[in-house]
């Protein structure tokens, strides 16, 4: 090849270069589109998106940035926007994330990682129809506080009627178990409520302490009559007294 044939190859293969190693700049106005010819935004996408590589900023714990949001203001990825099946995943300048439809958000989580929905949760199998939150499986906590109404101790006041314990064991021998407590059978199928289970526990347990107060009184009458009788007795025997004096 001749000299003046290869200084035009050397001018082209330098410029592919150059184009090559520089930064795509495209005009401050218009929209372009990869895959479209009249693209609606700054940038369209006719089909699915790779990304291969990371940004200069990394994430947290050194995981790659491939994509990054920079707003000063809060900013989403909106599905189907402005359609009755919007979908929003939205981040605020607070540094809380939100999940929404159109009208409201559904659930969110905060910087410091609360999480909060506003609708129903289902952990492991399918909501149970009329609770907030259904849970598949055991769950473990250190404390569960359960809001109630209607707290038994109304069972003090006097003018509340006790069941008398021969009225307990007749309904416990008709029954099979104990008044306002759910037979077994009923608590296996349905299961119970804490709160509700844990106002008949203490209203069995006030019931049967009043039972005990007045089984003690009685006691401690009957122990009076019994020593009274002693001394009686003592007395008899010393030959002080007279056998009238064991009114028994």
């Amino acid at each position: 090849m001749k000299r003046k044939e290869l200084l035009p190859l050397f001018f082209c293969l330098l410029g592919g270069h150059w184009c090559n190693a520089q930064t795509n700049i495209f005009p401050a106005t218009g929209n372009v589109g990869i895959g479209i010819t009249s693209p609606q935004s700054k940038l369209q996408v006719m089909g699915g998106i790779s990304v291969n590589g990371r940004n200069a900023i990394s994430g947290v714990n050194n995981f790659g940035n491939g994509i990054q949001l920079v707003d000063p203001s809060h900013t989403s990825i909106i599905f189907n926007p402005g359609q009755l099946t919007q979908l929003m995943f939205g981040f605020h300048t607070n540094g809380s994330m939100y999940w929404g439809n159109n009208t409201t958000y559904t659930m969110s989580l905060s910087k410091s990682g609360d999480l909060r929905v506003y609708n129903t949760l289902a952990v492991g199998s399918g909501l149970r129809a009329g609770y907030k939150m259904s849970v598949s499986g055991k769950l473990a906590a250190q404390e569960v506080l359960v809001t109630t109404s209607n707290w038994p101790d109304y069972v003090f006041k006097s003018d509340y009627k006790l069941p008398s314990l021969s009225e307990t064991e007749q309904f416990i021998n008709k029954n099979g178990h104990l008044p306002d407590v759910p037979k077994a059978s009923d608590a296996e199928i349905n299961g119970i409520s804490l709160g509700e289970m844990n106002n008949i526990l203490l209203k069995k347990i006030e019931e049967i302490t009043l039972h005990l107060i007045d089984m003690e009184k009685k006691n401690q009458q009957q122990q009076g009559v019994i020593n009274e009788q002693e001394k009686r007795l003592k007395r008899l025997e010393s030959g002080k007294g007279n056998l009238g004096e064991l009114d028994i």
